[in-house]
């Protein structure tokens, strides 16, 4: 959730972080991106479930590959999308290691 309020409260540093260029669009893009971070930790957070997990996993791979698509079809913004992509796999990474906890703790 710590990631997901930083995007959406000072979404300039989160550009930088990227590389990225510090634009009203870019703006606009990171805090939406903060807020779905936001939306899925707190559902993650209220309902602990292995279910939760793995939709939590498919929305963070949804993410990396548009962002990689990103990559692919705009050179200008190339390398903050592959570093977003490689952020959100790592996420979905992540992700998917704790449905295996859960699985294994209620179940």
């Amino acid at each position: 959730m710590a990631v997901g309020l930083g995007l959406l409260v000072r979404p300039e540093a989160g550009a930088r972080l990227l590389g990225a260029r510090v634009d009203p669009r870019s703006r606009l893009v990171i805090r939406a991106l903060g807020a779905r971070h936001v939306l899925q930790a707190a559902v993650l957070a209220g309902m602990p479930s292995r279910r939760a997990a793995r939709r939590g996993v498919a929305v963070d791979l949804v993410h990396a590959c548009s962002a990689a698509a990103l990559a692919l079809v705009d050179r200008q913004r190339r390398r903050p999308a592959l570093i977003d992509a490689g952020v959100a796999t790592a996420f979905a990474v992540a992700g998917r290691r704790r449905s295996r906890r859960l699985a294994t703790s209620h179940g």
